[in-house]
């Protein structure tokens, strides 16, 4: 038997016969590598194998860490950070010895966003730090994109099926101890919290043409804090209307769901996700489907990577208007609950200071309603929060840690570019530098359509500017104008000072969509800073930090 000491030197981790033959672990921060760690171990079973799943934190914590084989399953969080649940693994395998794991057969599958700089970086530490530490590459690993679906199918049936024919981890596996000293953990980045809105205010003015709104939120739960930088999960339902679209076309009808019968409305309404439709979606109708053309055309596009072609059709659909589209109404119930996702919460960023603002946690939200094709859309958020603002319910939320989005030291100048709801964290920076007095200049970018109507935080910011808080203010408003102006363009037209605060030590921030406005920025202040070599320098030294989404 082998035996290999925890964090806190306790509680051995053992290797022998009564360990399941696969145990997979997963790293997850918005539930997609829980939702694919779920998959993988349902279809593993089905061969007899016993098979153990658990956060990668979960099974630190827990007191059966049997392994004989192991398949980790990870997201990438942040700037390349790991999940808040594999933190502690991550820790944890950094203290063993090299060879600790000698002999371990192990596979890993990375979920990331291409988009990143570090796409699929956690899970490619983890698999180069088990290898450092002896424990054998069945299998190649697989970083899958943000349609994972298709990728990890293909993957994870051969590579289970090579992980449970390898010789299993024996009682010759090694020993090894972790270093001393090791700070005891919490164990509790998936702790949940209750909440209630207490106040909320339309920032949009009559005339927008878009819907944004700034919650306060009260957490009812002693032992809530977070800093700036931070943001919060919001565990939403579905919204009701959309519930009551779904049972007019499956029935107000039971389904088993884990070896238990349900009503379906109960599972609608707070299990799966019905607003946001993902390119598994296509391969799971492909499965149930294989003579529907229309279909299979998709799941051509999936198969070959047609990313575009495929989110382009996707692009303002929900999924019963796939269903509807696809022809794929008459599926049963129960074969859609099972290619559904688990319903995501929604992430946002606090716009709240901990110190100035009364304990109270800032939220500003981009509302999703709109009709379209007979129907009326709202998004999942939009609806839940206005509930709660109405009927004052509480609800669960969940701090989410930033890593590298960080205010630096009092003293050291912060540049923000943050347009729409992209500002939100930099009025949580301003906020909370006013209420300590940090001495630090500040500099705002931010922009959106109409000054007229669109201009969030106005009379904040300029109370923050007559203060002294808020050193610049730049803005652009994009359809003001004939031309297109942009908050890249106030950037270029402010290079020489904007030169001058990064040569002092200033860091610079940037929140908001990651599709144009992020690489247009990253674009402008290469061209400013003197090319990509002077901005990729700032980001080793954490002095250029994106939350794009």
């Amino acid at each position: 038997m082998s035996i290999i000491t925890d964090l806190h030197g306790e509680r051995p981790i053992v290797t022998d016969m009564d360990a399941p033959d696969l145990t997979i672990l997963y790293g997850s921060q918005t539930g997609n590598a829980e939702y694919l760690a779920y998959q993988i171990h349902g279809a593993s079973e089905k061969n007899g194998d016993t098979v153990a799943l658990a956060s990668l934190e979960e099974w630190l914590h827990s007191d059966d860490r049997a392994l004989r084989r192991l398949l980790v399953v990870t997201s990438t969080h942040d700037n390349g950070h790991m999940p808040d649940n594999a933190a502690e693994f991550w820790e944890w395998i950094q203290s063993l010895e090299p060879g600790a794991l000698a002999g371990m057969p192990y596979a890993v599958l990375s979920i990331g966003d291409s988009m990143y700089d570090d796409f699929c970086k956690a899970g490619h530490d983890i698999d180069g730090r088990l290898h450092e530490l002896g424990a054998v590459r069945v299998v190649e690993g697989v970083d899958c994109d943000i349609d994972f679906e298709f990728t990890a199918t293909k993957w994870a049936k051969p590579a289970v099926a090579d992980l449970l024919a390898a010789d299993p981890w024996t009682a010759d596996a090694p020993t090894a101890g972790v270093e001393a000293g090791m700070a005891e953990s919490t164990g509790d980045s998936d702790r949940r919290y209750l909440a209630r809105v207490s106040a909320s205010q339309n920032l949009s003015k009559p005339g927008s043409a878009k819907e944004v709104v700034h919650y306060e939120l009260t957490v009812d739960d002693g032992g809530f804090a977070y800093e700036p930088g931070d943001s919060i999960s919001v565990f939403v339902t579905n919204p009701p209307r959309l519930v009551e679209e779904w049972i007019a076309v499956f029935g107000d009808v039971d389904v088993t769901r884990q070896d238990a019968t349900r009503p379906l409305r109960e599972v609608l309404a707070a299990e799966v996700e019905l607003r946001l439709v993902h390119p598994g979606l296509i391969a799971g109708l492909a499965r149930l489907r294989p003579d529907n053309r229309a279909v299979a055309r998709l799941a051509q596009m999936l198969q070959t990577g047609d990313r575009d072609g495929l989110e382009e059709w996707l692009w303002g659909r929900d999924v019963l208007d796939v269903l509807t589209d696809l022809d794929c109404r008459d599926v049963p119930a129960e074969d859609v609950l099972d290619i559904l996702r688990p319903l995501q919460h929604r992430d946002y960023s606090i716009a709240s200071s901990p110190v100035g603002d009364d304990g109270r946690v800032h939220l500003t939200v981009n509302g999703v309603r709109y009709d379209a094709g007979g129907r009326s859309y709202a998004g999942a958020a939009t609806s839940f929060l206005r509930e709660r603002a109405v009927d004052g319910s509480p609800f669960e939320v969940r701090r989410v840690p930033a890593h590298e989005f960080r205010l630096p030291a009092a003293d050291v100048p912060v540049i923000m570019v943050g347009p729409g709801v992209g500002v939100a964290p930099f009025r949580a920076f301003l906020r909370h530098r006013d209420a300590v007095g940090a001495g630090g200049r500040n500099w705002l970018f931010f922009g959106d359509q109409h000054r007229a109507y669109d201009f969030l935080y106005e009379d904040e910011f300029a109370d923050l500017s007559r203060r002294g808080t808020l050193t610049h203010l730049d803005l652009a408003f994009s359809r003001d104008q004939a031309d297109k102006h942009y908050v890249q363009d106030e950037i270029r037209r402010s290079a020489d000072e904007l030169r001058d605060w990064v040569a002092q030590g200033g860091y610079i921030y940037v929140c908001g969509d990651k599709v144009h406005m992020a690489p247009d920025v990253d674009r402008a202040f290469a061209d400013i800073l003197g090319g990509d070599a002077a901005v990729d320098e700032l980001k080793v030294q954490g002095r250029y930090v994106k939350d794009v989404y």
